[in-house]
């Protein structure tokens, strides 16, 4: 029912606009609310000069004649899929999801945004699948937060508040946008820019999802870092280097203490990805862990190694692209050293399969594919990827990082080879579909451990933003910006 209230009071909002004698007021202020490689609306979006479609997007035409300093927006995405072979054995299931996000932003002055964003997440139809998060969160603060200074002029700005952090490729930290639920953080941030370069320095905690309006993280769970973004430094390339800190009590609901006592961990790493001759890029990460886990030492570390090459002069301008992971695993559970990498907060999606299945942490995998774009509107993608554990001592962790199936020494390191395939096309920047396929053949490891069935993933799904704004696309293309 509130789904219903909201597009008709768009719908009325925009003959209401239509009858507003007011001429549209030019927003030349820039994106104030954009983050290191964001890809994601701005929270304070300009009113935009896209008039295709406009009578689809009321609030887009309603924009352009509020003041400059007044936006309102939001997106629905609505996703059908189903599962079949879930948990490796005979269930299937099949279900809607749908995400309803509505935001509002005020900027009186050029160093001060007010920003606020609610979501509301729900599944329907299903069977097996629970009504809980990753799936379903009903209306909860999303985003909330001042901003002062501008991230596009000066030299610095600070926030404090709730926020969305996406930073590099987001393998580290994202707010893991394909789960119908997502994450957000609770921050308090100081950002230093200047053409070339930016250095964000920030403290947080990780809102949970669960159903409640406020959503409280949990005390003591904290994550401290910087995190430097240089363009240039090496030509044709960006290079990120940070560090991040992060605490946590023993606790159930946190799947890196596994019940072993605190966690006091420092990872250091580095993004660097750029462009070479002859149409090749590359796109690479390593971290190193060190700390402590209850009693035992952390000593662990991951890295990824990825090259393009785009045939430019061929129809659809395919791009062929190679990559290997790694992510370190305990091979002496009971020893006094932890080598379990944490991947800490990541957007998983896409890099460690279409299908959602298998997290950064005791894992070896490689990967293939190539990407096309037919015409300017339309993106496919298709890869092949192989999975194993770095040692079968260690557990193989789920997307989340949490525990799918326990350690069993001995067992084959092959967990299986997955097939992807995707294609979006975007109407504009208000509307967009897609549909793929994800498919993963089980390997060794888990005919030796659970049941062996393949597990099938099918999907279709469209977005649709109030304001013509753009998105922060599901899967993007590995080829640098």
């Amino acid at each position: 029912m509130r789904r219903c209230i909201v597009f008709v009071l768009s719908f009325v909002l925009c003959v209401a606009g239509q009858r507003m004698h007011a001429q549209a007021v030019p927003n030349s202020s820039p994106d104030s609310g954009s983050r290191v490689n964001s890809g994601a609306p701005a929270p304070f979006d300009p009113a935009g000069s896209d008039d295709s479609m406009n009578w689809l997007f009321p609030v887009h035409e309603l924009n352009r004649r509020l003041p400059s300093w007044f936006r309102i927006g939001g997106e629905f995405r609505g996703r059908v899929e189903g599962q079949t072979g879930i948990g490796f054995a005979s269930t299937n299931d099949s279900y809607l999801l749908d995400r309803l996000r509505l935001r509002i932003g005020i900027k009186p002055k050029e160093w001060l945004l007010l920003y606020a964003e609610s979501q509301d997440s729900r599944i329907f139809f299903n069977h097996h699948i629970a009504n809980a998060n990753p799936y379903e969160d009903k209306w909860t603060v999303w985003q909330a937060y001042p901003q002062l200074g501008s991230s596009e002029t000066g030299w610095i700005d600070v926030l404090a508040g709730r926020e969305v952090l996406r930073f590099g490729d987001e393998r580290v930290i994202g707010p893991s946008e394909w789960l119908n639920v997502g994450r957000t953080f609770n921050v308090a941030r100081v950002d230093i820019h200047h053409p070339g370069f930016l250095v964000s320095v920030f403290a947080s905690s990780v809102v949970p999802g669960e159903n409640t309006d406020v959503h409280n993280a949990l005390p003591g769970n904290n994550m401290y870092g910087v995190y430097g973004s240089f363009q240039n430094i090496v030509t044709k390339s960006d290079f990120e280097p940070y560090v991040l800190w992060r605490v946590a009590h023993s606790n159930p609901e946190l799947s890196e203490t596994l019940n072993r006592g605190h966690l006091n961990e420092v990872t250091i790493g580095l993004h660097w990805k750029g462009d070479l001759p002859a149409a090749f890029d590359y796109d690479t990460e390593f971290d190193g862990q060190t700390g402590s886990l209850g009693s035992s030492s952390i000593a662990a570390w991951a890295g990824y190694a990825s090259i393009g090459k785009t045939f430019r002069k061929v129809g659809a301008t395919p791009r062929v692209f190679l990559e290997g992971n790694y992510a370190s695993g305990t091979k002496n559970p009971n020893g006094h050293t932890w080598n379990t990498f944490d991947q800490i907060y990541p957007s998983n999606h896409d890099k460690y399969g279409f299908d959602d299945l298998i997290g950064r942490r005791n894992l070896e995998q490689f990967r293939t594919g190539v990407e096309e774009e037919p015409t300017k509107k339309w993106k496919l993608k298709q890869q092949f990827e192989g999975f194993w554990l770095v040692t079968s001592n260690d557990n193989y962790y789920n997307a989340g990082g949490g525990i799918a199936v326990p350690a069993h020494p001995g067992a084959s390191r092959h967990v299986g080879n997955e097939f992807d395939m995707v294609a979006e096309y975007e109407v504009n920047k208000g509307l967009n579909f897609g549909f793929g396929y994800g498919r993963l053949f089980a390997g060794q490891f888990l005919n030796q451990t659970t049941r062996g069935q393949d597990y099938g993933y099918p999907y279709a799904y469209f977005e649709y933003n109030f304001s013509k704004s753009g998105f922060h696309f599901p899967i993007t293309p590995n080829k640098p910006n």
